[in-house]
């Protein structure tokens, strides 16, 4: 347990330093456990978005809807690639990366949103921007450095992947 523990928090200090652009998948290991643990954690994070307009069930299947699309993401290209041994770390990566953004912006999000006023709002606007924007270039990177193609090709796999992810969601919901 204990050295699962410490695996794990390898793997969060890797997927930090890739939200910053400073490692790179290869260096996660191929561990089930640890993306496991990560994806429950995500979960966990993700059910500090529940209120009013947001239940346990919706914020669940938003999840679980997110981690299926990135899992055939990852399979796809890296089946089609020829490279499917590396669905682990990249799976892992983009996951993590996603937990690590998300516990980042969920803070700044209720702190910004917390004041009422048109500049609080047009400053969260802003900040929501940035973040979607980090976040689709930390993405962008992973697949990048995963599936080994150029930039503008693992760009616009991301910003697909987040309008299919956007689209699914307002149709299902």
């Amino acid at each position: 347990m204990t050295q699962l523990l410490n695996q794990w928090l390898f793997c969060v200090k890797h997927f930090t330093l890739m939200s910053v652009f400073a490692s790179s998948p290869e260096r996660l290991p191929y561990r089930m456990d640890c993306l496991i643990l990560t994806i429950f954690c995500y979960c966990l994070l993700g059910l500090t978005l529940v209120d009013e307009q947001l239940n346990y069930v919706r914020v669940l299947l938003q999840i679980a809807l997110e981690i299926s699309l990135l899992a055939l993401l990852c399979y796809g290209g890296l089946k089609w690639l020829k490279k499917l041994p590396r669905f682990t770390q990249c799976f892992s990566a983009l996951v993590g990366v996603n937990f690590v953004i998300s516990a980042v912006s969920i803070p700044v999000a209720n702190w910004l949103s917390a004041d009422v006023g048109n500049e609080i709002e047009s400053k969260l606007l802003y900040v929501t921007m940035a973040i979607v924007f980090w976040n689709l270039a930390v993405m962008s990177q992973i697949i990048k450095r995963s599936f080994e193609i150029n930039t503008v090709m693992s760009a616009m796999i991301a910003f697909n992947y987040f309008l299919i992810y956007q689209f699914s969601v307002l149709w299902l919901y």
